[in-house]
């Protein structure tokens, strides 16, 4: 079996979205000002300080996000964030002002010859550059009646190469507000998605921390090819 990690790696000073405060990483304890208070062949520990939202680079969306008294991150269905998976790729057929729409899901299901089914993870690529490029905060995300296309669709999570799944400009947010209050769960900020197959299907997880109270949770997502 073939791991492919699907996740950015976080570091201080990322942002992982324009209106988010940057990720915090600092010393802590070191072995320079921890190693007196040990014994050899102890020389002392390293820990680091972090501080970030809730929402910063690969993460997963829990309803409360969006749906007033829906599910926080502890309450999540741990089953909707890991299961079969299958990657549907719009990027050759997408412009960067052009939003995701229900026309490229339907084209991109016929061209790699798969079929969304109930019960399944929707990861889609929608772009051929990398994550955080000069470009990455101006790609158009995901037309407002795609909503009802995973909806419909009845599938249990949906991750995307993007920072929202909502056109940033979109205040009306529909995307989230349509299928979160379901839920159905969203993972943002996903990379490598160039690695996965076009034409089968594949294991994926996306695990939240179990954080109280959270709207979000940093996750290591990853996909699982058979070889």
């Amino acid at each position: 079996m073939k791991i492919i990690d699907l996740s950015v790696e976080l570091f201080d000073g990322m942002i992982s979205y324009t209106s988010h405060p940057p990720i915090v990483i600092r010393e802590e304890s070191t072995f320079a000002n921890s190693g007196h208070r040990y014994q050899p062949p102890c020389e002392g520990f390293e820990s680091r300080f972090l501080e970030m939202s809730d929402h910063s680079g690969t993460h997963i969306d829990a309803p409360i996000h969006f749906i007033r008294e829906g599910q926080t991150v502890s309450e999540m269905d741990l089953s909707q964030c890991m299961g079969r998976a299958v990657l549907l790729d719009v990027s050759d057929f997408k412009a960067k002002d052009e939003p995701v729409s229900i026309d490229m899901l339907n084209r991109a299901e016929q061209q790699q010859h798969i079929v969304v089914e109930p019960q399944d993870i929707v990861l889609i690529r929608t772009r051929k550059g990398q994550w955080g490029d000069a470009t990455f905060f101006e790609e158009a995300a995901f037309a407002p009646e795609t909503g009802q296309w995973f909806v419909d669709k009845q599938i249990k999570a949906v991750g995307l190469d993007l920072a929202n799944i909502d056109i940033n400009d979109n205040m009306n947010r529909d995307v989230h507000m349509k299928i979160l209050k379901l839920p159905i769960y969203i993972v943002e900020n996903l990379t490598n998605l160039d690695q996965l197959p076009l034409n089968k299907k594949f294991h994926f997880q996306a695990v939240p921390l179990k954080l109280k109270n959270a709207t979000a949770s940093p996750v290591r997502a990853l996909a699982f090819l058979e070889e």
